[in-house]
């Protein structure tokens, strides 16, 4: 400890500092590198994810629809239709509002019904 100068003090303080900065500043960096690239590339993946269920939801809703205009076309033109056919086209009728769905085809399910076709 007697060898020990105060130039030598004031050097490892100055390494000290040095070092505590650039761990800082490394710190700093990573930051503003997951802000600027992590943070939009998450937020692109989660917009995909919700444009694939908007999608699937999208289709779904086409393909009841299809076979429900099928279904009215059918019993309007006085093709029988069985038990299990009419409760299936309930069900895809009842989910075919729950995904949005209410145009014509709620105006001819609703004829049919005043009709007691189905």
């Amino acid at each position: 400890m007697e060898n020990v100068s105060l130039g030598q003090i004031a050097s490892i303080i100055t390494l000290l500092g040095v070092f505590i900065g650039a761990i800082t500043g490394f710190i700093a960096f990573v930051k503003s590198f997951v802000s600027k690239v992590l943070k939009p590339l998450d937020q692109k993946i989660e917009n995909l994810q919700r444009v694939s269920s908007l999608n699937r939801n999208n289709i779904e809703l086409e393909l009841i629809k299809m076979f429900l205009v099928n279904f009215i076309n059918d019993v309007e033109h006085g093709n029988y239709k069985s038990g299990i056919q009419k409760k299936n086209a309930y069900e895809l009728y009842d989910r075919y509002q729950k995904l949005g769905g209410n145009s014509y085809i709620h105006d001819s399910w609703e004829k049919l019904i005043k009709e007691k076709k189905i």
